[in-house]
C-alpha cells in the first residue's frame, strides 16, 4: 500500500513538473524580412555601362511526363495524377523559359503559391538545375520561386532560404552577368537582410550599376522597379537628397509608373 502510494506522488511531481517547465519555452520568432538600414555605398547612377545582351537559351526538353497519356474511361483514377504532373511540367518549362515575359513569369508564380504547388514547382527546378547547372534560366526561375515562399513564420527557416535564393541568383549571375531578372531580384532579396549583416552599400551598388545597363537597352515597364528600389534603399540609409533625386530621374523614363508617382508627390 505504501509503495502504491509513493509511486502515485512520484507521478504527480513529474506531471506537476512538466506542466512548469514547458510554458516557459519560448516559441520561435516569427520572420517578416528584416529592413536593412546601411550607408550608401554610391550616389544615383551617372554611368552607363554597356553590357552584351545575353544570347537565349534553349529549354531543354522534359521526358515522357510531357507527352499526355490517352485517356479512357476504364482507369479515370489513375490517369489524374499524370495529367497533373505534365501540367507542373509545362509550367515549369514556361518558368525557365527565355520566351516567356517577365509579367507571364509573376503571374505564373502566383498561381503556383496560390493553387498550393509552389514547392512541387521548386523541387523540379531544383532536379532540373543539377541536371544542368549551366542553364542561367533555371536558376533565375529557381531563385523567384523560392522568393515566393516568403514571408515564413520560422526565422531560422527564412535564413536558410534566403541564402538558397541568393546563391541561385549569384549562380545564374556567374553564367549570364547581364541578366536583369538575377541582378534585381538578387538586390531585393539582399534589400531584406538584417541590418546587422550591411547588405546596404552592396545593393545601393548592384542596383546603381543595374540602372546604368538598362538605360542602353529597350526600355520594360518592369525597369522602373530598379529605380524603386534603389530610392527607397537611399531612404532607408538616410539619403533623401539621392532617394528623390533616383525617384524622378526614373519617373522621367516611366512617367506612368504609380509607385514613382506615389514616391515623387510633393516633392
Amino acid at each position: 500500500m505504501k509503495s502504491f502510494v509513493f509511486t502515485t506522488l512520484a507521478l504527480c511531481v513529474v506531471v506537476t513538473a512538466g506542466i512548469l517547465v514547458y510554458p516557459h519555452q519560448q516559441p520561435a520568432p516569427a520572420s517578416s524580412a528584416p529592413i536593412v538600414d546601411s550607408a550608401p555605398a554610391a550616389p544615383p547612377p551617372k554611368t552607363i555601362v554597356v553590357l552584351k545582351p545575353a544570347q537565349p537559351k534553349t529549354v531543354a526538353a522534359v521526358s515522357s511526363a510531357s507527352v499526355p497519356l490517352p485517356i479512357t474511361n476504364a482507369l479515370p483514377a489513375e490517369s489524374a495524377p499524370d495529367e497533373a504532373a505534365t501540367a507542373l511540367s509545362r509550367d515549369v518549362d514556361m518558368l525557365a523559359s527565355t520566351n516567356t515575359s517577365y509579367s507571364d513569369r509573376q503571374a505564373l508564380l502566383k498561381k503556383l503559391k496560390d493553387s498550393g504547388e509552389l514547392n512541387q514547382a521548386i523541387a523540379e527546378l531544383q532536379q532540373r538545375a543539377a541536371a544542368n547547372p549551366n542553364d542561367a534560366e533555371t536558376l533565375v526561375a529557381l531563385g523567384e520561386a523560392s522568393l515566393k515562399k516568403f514571408p515564413m513564420p520560422d526565422y531560422d527557416q527564412s535564413g536558410i532560404l534566403a541564402l538558397q535564393v541568393d546563391q541561385a541568383f549569384s549562380a545564374a549571375l556567374k553564367i549570364d552577368p547581364s541578366d536583369w531578372e538575377a541582378q534585381y531580384f538578387k538586390a531585393d532579396s539582399l534589400s531584406h537582410w538584417p541590418a546587422e549583416m550591411n547588405k546596404g552599400p552592396q545593393v545601393i551598388q548592384q542596383l546603381s550599376t543595374l540602372i546604368d545597363q538598362q538605360e542602353t537597352m529597350t526600355p520594360q515597364p518592369q525597369f522602373a522597379q530598379s529605380y524603386v528600389l534603389l530610392g527607397d534603399q537611399y531612404q532607408k540609409a538616410g539619403q533623401s537628397d539621392y532617394a528623390v533625386a533616383t525617384w524622378k530621374l526614373g519617373l522621367a523614363q516611366f512617367p506612368t509608373d504609380p509607385a514613382l508617382q506615389q514616391r515623387t508627390a510633393g516633392q
